[in-house]
């Protein structure tokens, strides 16, 4: 529809495409008569800033693959550096295998050469490939070549290491070249001459398809790898005409040899001339190179020769247009690699979950009584109250630790309705908790179980704490019986800083994300000759995988389930697209959460057919923060993923799946803001995972991070959406690699792994100021934030205090410019501006953008950044950000006492020099009592002064008669009186 046509186009637009934009419309539309303000509404990428290499103390290696050269000091050694992105080569775009972008052989080798030259070895002994070079689609890879001290002969010996862009310190850096330079040798050059073309004898070779059969075997080359032009073979011998395409000729001059018109070059070898065509599922890819020699330089254009030279081996020569020689390889070989081993080395961002041990003294736990709630028995410091009303009326003052238990069951016949009530019961306490100002500092403790009715309380709590931090502390005791609780313990591991926690057998742990060795040797779990249910069909990640799990896994039997079946948009053409693959594919309208409809269509799966795997990803997403939930949206959300997972399961635990997928979000296992339903719900899919997969029944549970697929419920995300997602952590994956982790995912044995791919940088970023959610202190290393030095030597504090003494003494209009400029830089964060020019003191907060979600988290950055506790309708509350402003000053710094902030200042640094000065003698303690005496009657004769001259009247101009005294002139009175202490 045109309607479609429109919405996509805009979506490629905003993406920064270029459109041809004169698309057909029924009406013109006129254009505005002010100027145009030329600034993209939807930031760009930022621009890759080149680095003067020699600016910094390096040496400049002047080549496109390499920023900097270095001689390290005191040694031979030279070290050669850069960052490779496809931002700043997008040319390496077009070269990919398995849908995975590779650094070419032929670009290890070209880097090798430089380096070489830049020291006088000239010739490349020997380059051995050990690993792929991945570059990722976001981002880019720093690269480190060494090139050892030279020996005898001149010999150097050459390692290439990798890391990517954003890991951390802490993560090791990947070995992919190894190799031996050796000065050039005089010799009377290459043995070949090319002069005369094409080579007499030689027959000619169909390369007008190369690129498609080449992209069958998973080898995929995009235009500026496209430089095959003609083949011929002569025996054992392959002949080629390469050339760079004209876009990218003008680039050669800065290359020894282009490393694409090199690859074109081998090229035909993955045709199946000269070695045979590679495995089913393999592909042909450069190992080694022994004796490189470069000739001539800035290529565009070539002859190549290619001989056999072993079973898995070949030279090449390449010589100009001319027959004038370039470049000559005494002997390349290849190896087979398969393309699925290629496509797991593309990304490390699968995860599973794992509990650390914490250390818990008892001497942390908070002073007063406790209270416990809801019914158990307490013990020494725990009083217990039916529920969180009598305790509000009861306690007085307010405990600073509730807790409130929320039995385990176990019994997956029932578990529906105890997931929904038990979920209701926990969101019904989290309200009123959060709802009571009487609250505002205590923590409120959820000791629940994470099993099928305790996991989704702590998906629900886990985004409750993610609106509201240190409100909400979860601990799973499932592994202490109630009689056995060490209240004291338990409340010193509360009172910590760690808001999830098991406690077992008297220890505690702590979850962190670890990355997941990936399997050797085992394969996803889909049969070809069963059927594969898969449910959510309608939606667009069903969609990619359906086409995956036909195309790349050979499924050739579909039960595709959705509540709208057949009647789906796009659906007949998925199904033809599928047919045309090779498969049967069958469309159904069902509810998987009625499990009588559901029954009906497992009855009816053929017999020559059988079910063998189930992969669930049917989901309803009803966003909003935990104070606006009710029960029924949160059994909207419950109903597809709970009855869902719950009847596929009992349905079909009598067959022999090999596989029971479920599609669960890192919601679940983070948290997230106005996900608590959503949330809830995948925490239970995680949970029944658990519980099959105990029970030796199939099952893994997939915790997915963002995806850019923007379809289904996806496509509701807003920019700001996707941005608040990224400052959490997450970063979106592309469908190619979400896929290739789910074929990783599948074949674990685990029964939850979380394939996301993580924000590292930003991660990074929140460590180093400290507010890093917890989970992620296994993926990046934390160390403790170094707190600010105090100019003036006092005291620095945290929340309140901290941005008080910063107040304290700029007159009014300055603190008020100060709290203004703050908001609007949390503003300008929440909302993904470029600047905070663009947030206006007086533009209401609705017209900004702000919604429930947006509102939670300003509200978290300015408590953060104030120590203030704030409400979650701050925004609401105040209309704009001036008034926002005006409210953190109110209680920052309350109007009768800004004119005395400066004084008290000064007078409380003078009390903190006589606390620090406690052993003074006698006689000095004299003095200084008489000075301070002498200063308050100064202070009274002033106080009288205006007392006089209020009974006497004002000038007429409104003026007292006298000079009032200035903040200067108290502090110079002060030093003069009392001296330096």
């Amino acid at each position: 529809t045109l309607t479609r046509l429109l919405t996509s186009a805009a979506h490629l637009h905003t993406h920064g495409h270029t459109i041809n934009w004169p698309i057909p419309h029924n009406q013109p539309i006129n254009l505005p008569t002010y100027p145009f303000q030329h600034q993209r509404y939807w930031p760009a990428l930022a621009a890759i800033r080149p680095v003067d290499a020699v600016s910094i103390g390096l040496g400049a290696a002047g080549h496109p693959l390499l920023g900097a050269a270095v001689e390290l000091a005191g040694t031979d050694t030279h070290l050669f550096t850069s960052l490779l992105s496809l931002h700043s080569h997008p040319w390496l775009a077009d070269h990919a295998v398995a849908g995975t972008v590779l650094l070419p052989g032929t670009g290890f080798l070209e880097l090798a050469l430089q380096a070489g030259h830049h020291v006088g070895c000239d010739t490349i002994e020997e380059l051995t490939l050990e690993a792929p070079l991945v570059l990722p689609e976001k981002g880019g890879v720093r690269v480190q070549l060494r090139l050892g001290e030279a020996d005898d002969s001149g010999r150097r010996e050459l390692n290439l290491h990798s890391r990517a862009q954003d890991a951390g310190d802490d993560k090791p850096w990947t070995l992919h070249a190894t190799g031996t330079l050796a000065p050039a040798q005089q010799s009377p050059g290459p043995d070949f001459d090319l002069a005369a073309w094409p080579p007499s004898g030689a027959e000619a070779i169909t390369v007008a398809d190369a690129y498609d059969r080449l992209a069958a075997l998973g080898v995929e080359y995009g235009p500026a790898f496209q430089g095959l032009r003609a083949a011929w073979r002569r025996g054992n011998e392959v002949f080629a005409d390469v050339a760079l395409p004209e876009e990218h000729s003008a680039e050669a001059k800065d290359y020894g040899i282009h490393p694409a018109l090199l690859d074109a070059a081998i090229q035909p070898l993955g045709l199946g001339v000269l070695l045979t065509e590679p495995g089913e599922g393999m592909t042909r890819r450069p190992f080694a190179w022994s004796g490189v020699t470069l000739h001539a330089q800035a290529a565009v254009a070539g002859r190549v020769r290619i001989a056999l030279a072993g079973e898995e081996a070949v030279s090449v020569t390449v010589a100009d247009p001319a027959g004038r020689p370039v470049a000559s390889v005494d002997v390349l070989t290849l190896r087979q690699v398969g393309t699925q081993q290629v496509a797991e080395t593309r990304s490390d961002s699968l995860f599973r979950v794992e509990w650390v041990p914490v250390a818990v003294s008892r001497t942390g736990a908070p002073a007063g009584r406790w209270a416990l709630i809801g019914g158990g028995s307490g013990h020494g410091n725990v009083d217990v109250y039916e529920d969180l009303g009598s305790l509000a009326a009861a306690a007085h003052p307010v405990p600073e630790l509730v807790f409130a238990r929320f039995p385990e069951t176990a019994d997956t016949a029932m578990a529906s309705d105890a997931v929904r009530r038990v979920t209701h019961r926990a969101l019904d306490l989290v309200q009123a908790w959060l709802a009571d100002e009487r609250f505002a500092a205590s923590r409120l403790v959820i000791l629940a179980g994470q099993g099928l009715t305790g996991g989704p309380v702590w998906g629900l709590v886990r985004s409750a704490q993610a609106e509201n931090p240190s409100r909400l502390v979860l601990v799973d005791t499932d592994g202490s019986r109630d009689g056995e609780t060490d209240w004291e313990l338990l409340a010193a591991a509360a009172a910590g800083d760690e808001p999830q926690l098991r406690l077992d057998g008297g220890e505690f742990s702590a979850p962190r994300l670890a990355r997941v060795p990936r399997p050797e040797g085992a394969g996803p779990r889909f049969a070809a000759e069963g059927t594969v249910l898969v449910t959510g069909a309608s939606g667009g990640l069903a969609r990619l995988l359906a086409r995956h799990l036909v195309a790349e896994r050979g499924v050739r039997s579909l039960l595709l389930a959705s509540r709208s079946g057949a009647a789906a948009d796009g659906m007949p053409e998925l199904v033809a697209e599928l047919t045309g693959l090779g498969a049967a594919v069958e469309v159904a309208a069902c509810d998987v959460a009625d499990r009588e409809a559901l029954a009906e269509l497992l009855a009816a799966v053929p017999a020559e057919r059988p079910l063998t795997a189930v992969v669930h990803t049917a989901a309803v997403l009803d966003d909003g923060v935990v104070e606006a939930l009710t029960p029924e949206r949160v059994d909207r959300v419950l109903r597809p993923k709970v009855d869902g997972a719950l009847n596929l399961h009992a349905l079909t635990r009598h067959l022999d799946l090999s596989a029971f997928v479920l599609f669960s979000s890192l919601s679940g296992t983070l948290g997230g803001a106005g996900l608590a339903n959503y949330s809830a719900a995948n925490a239970f899919l995680d949970a029944l995972a658990r519980y099959r997969y105990e029970r030796g029944l199939p099952a893994v549970s997939l915790a997915w991070g963002l995806w850019e697929q923007r379809s289904g419920m996806a496509g509701r995300l807003s920019d700001v959406d996707l941005a608040r997602m990224s400052r959490v952590g997450a970063a979106p994956m592309s469908a190619d690699e979400g896929l290739a982790l789910f074929d990783t995912a599948t074949a674990l044995d685990e029964a939850v792994v979380v394939p996301a791919r993580l924000n590292l940088a930003e991660l990074r970023a929140q460590a180093a100021a400290g507010v890093m959610a917890p989970l992620f202190r296994g993926v990046v290393r934390t160390s403790a934030v170094r707190r600010t030095a105090s100019a003036a030597g006092g005291r620095t504090e945290e929340g309140a205090s901290g941005i008080a003494s910063r107040l304290a003494g700029l007159a009014r209009a300055d603190q008020e410019r100060m709290l203004l400029d703050l908001v609007r830089e949390q503003v300008t964060a929440v909302l993904g501006h470029a600047t905070s020019e663009e947030v206006r003191a007086n533009r209401a907060f609705k017209d900004l953008g702000f919604d429930s979600l947006t509102s939670v988290e300003l509200r978290n950055r300015l408590r953060s950044a104030t120590g203030l506790r704030l409400t979650p309708t701050l925004v609401f509350d105040h209309p704009n950000p001036a008034a926002l402003a005006q409210r953190l000053l109110d209680e920052l710094v309350p109007q009768d006492q800004g004119n005395g902030l400066p004084l008290t200042a000064e007078l409380e640094r003078l009390e903190t020099a006589f606390l620090e000065s406690s052993a003074l003698e006698d006689d000095a303690r004299d003095k200084i009592a008489a000075r301070l005496q002498a200063l308050l009657w100064k202070l009274d004769d002033t106080r009288s002064g205006a007392k006089a001259n209020d009974a006497e009247g004002v000038a007429s101009d409104g003026e007292l008669d006298f000079d009032p005294v200035s903040d200067d002139e108290m502090f110079d009175l002060i030093d003069k009186e009392l001296g330096q202490l």
